[in-house]
C-alpha cells in the first residue's frame, strides 16, 4: 500500500509543469529581501528601458548607479526570465539589482527590482498595505484604495533607494 501512494506521488509531481515550481518566490520581509539583493547583485542601479524584443531581451540604460559600479549611460541587453518576476513588459523607469549571465543583464528573480510605475515588492510588508487598504471602510472606493496603495510603494521605494544612495557615498568614501 505504502509504494503505491509513492508511486502515485511520483506520477502527480511529473505531470506538474515546471513553470509553476520555477517561480514561488513566497514572502519574505523587505529588510531581508534588501541585504539580500545588496549581498548577490553584481549591479543596482536605476535604468530607463528603452526597448523590449519579442525574443524575452530589452535594452536599459542606466540613469544613476546605485553602488558606484555603473556608469551613467552605460547600455545592457536584458533578459527576462521565462515566467518569473520581475519581467520588463514596457518602456519606463526601473529600480534594478541584476548580475550577469550569458553576457545579458538578469535581474533576480523573486528579487525587489521593479518599475516605478508599479513598485509593488513581493513582501511581507507589501501584503500587509494591500491587506489593509482594501479592508478599510474607504474601500467602498476602489480607485482611491489603488492609488493610496501606489502613493505607499513609491515612498517604500523612495526611501530605499535614499538608503541605497547614502550606502553608496560611504563605500565610495572608504575605497578612497
Amino acid at each position: 500500500m505504502g509504494i503505491e501512494k509513492l508511486i502515485l506521488t511520483l506520477t502527480v509531481l511529473l505531470l506538474i509543469p515546471i513553470e509553476i515550481i520555477a517561480c514561488d518566490c513566497g514572502l519574505k520581509e523587505l529588510a531581508e529581501s534588501q541585504k539580500r539583493e545588496m549581498e548577490f547583485s553584481e549591479c543596482i542601479f536605476i535604468g530607463k528601458v528603452t526597448e523590449v524584443n519579442d525574443d524575452l531581451t530589452y535594452k536599459i540604460i542606466v540613469v544613476e548607479s546605485l553602488d558606484g559600479g555603473d556608469l551613467q549611460g552605460n547600455v545592457y541587453i536584458g533578459r527576462n526570465w521565462r515566467y518569473c518576476y520581475p519581467y520588463v513588459e514596457g518602456h519606463g523607469t526601473w529600480l534594478v539589482y541584476a548580475g550577469m549571465e550569458d553576457g545579458f543583464l538578469t535581474m533576480n528573480m523573486c528579487g525587489l527590482s521593479r518599475p516605478f510605475d508599479r513598485p509593488v515588492t513581493n513582501t511581507v510588508e507589501a501584503l500587509e498595505i494591500s491587506s489593509v487598504l482594501f479592508t478599510t471602510e474607504k474601500s467602498k472606493t476602489p480607485g482611491l484604495d489603488y492609488l493610496e496603495n501606489m502613493k505607499i510603494h513609491r515612498l517604500v521605494m523612495a526611501n530605499e533607494i535614499k538608503a541605497l544612495r547614502k550606502r553608496r557615498g560611504y563605500s565610495i568614501k572608504a575605497s578612497r
